[in-house]
């Protein structure tokens, strides 16, 4: 009864906020208030999120973020597109999408405390800071020398999860892959100092980034591991 309700709730004040703007656009279109639509899809987009947040005494409520996320972004994108006229930003602005399901995912692993979660947000969060640099910069050969970001994001969300876990055998997993992208990224750094575009920088400071990275994580398993008892003296009988 308390999630019918809970619907029943969401639902009506969507509606009630949707029929409200509808009713303005009519009223205000010699202002082309018309261009105020992408709301709806905003509105969907909160309509997500907003049960996501139940997540954390509903469990699976926390689903909601994964398409409540790249919903309320791309409403975000479409708005700034119909009031300024400029529907063109699609092609710089398309890389945010991918950003926002992987903060979908890492939501969802809080609220439905999944470390497991952790491992897609990794891969598609990479990927897409990576697409977001391609896309800007216009340097799609980039690929060529920063693919170590494949094993080094899987790496990361496995040490997520181990950490989370306290499951050596993850942890080693996730030291292994970064290790892995740590010495592809040595390998493509020599190949980047014949690149005179900003990939000189770029490769070499993702090397610095997974050598922080790893050892860090020392630094980490250490402070998490339990101190000993100290040993007790035997008393003499």
């Amino acid at each position: 009864m308390k999630t019918q309700r809970f619907f029943s709730l969401i639902f009506g004040i969507a509606l009630v906020a949707i029929g409200a703007i509808s009713m303005a656009g009519n009223l205000m279109l010699q202002l082309e208030a018309w261009r105020l639509w992408p709301i709806i899809v905003i509105l969907a987009g909160l309509l997500f999120t907003g049960a996501g947040f139940f997540g954390f005494s509903r469990h699976g409520f926390g689903a909601f973020f994964i398409p409540g996320i790249p919903v309320l972004v791309t409403g975000g994108i479409l708005m700034f597109a119909s009031l300024f006229h400029n529907f063109g930003v699609w092609a710089l602005a398309w890389p945010l999408e991918v950003l926002a399901v992987a903060l979908g995912f890492a939501l969802a692993a809080v609220f439905m405390r999944l470390p497991a979660l952790a491992i897609p947000a990794m891969i598609i969060g990479v990927n897409g800071l990576v697409l977001g640099f391609c896309n800007l910069t216009g340097l799609w050969q980039a690929w060529a020398l920063v693919w170590p970001v494949e094993p080094l994001s899987v790496g990361l969300g496995l040490l997520v999860l181990g950490l989370f876990n306290r499951s050596r055998g993850t942890n080693m997993a996730g030291v292994v892959l970064c290790a892995v992208a740590g010495a592809g990224f040595f390998i493509t750094s020599f190949l980047s100092m014949f690149n005179f575009s900003i990939l000189r920088f770029a490769v070499p400071s993702l090397l610095i980034l997974t050598g922080a990275v790893l050892a860090g994580l020392s630094f980490i398993r250490r402070e998490s591991q339990p101190e000993q008892p100290a040993p007790t003296e035997g008393t003499n009988s």
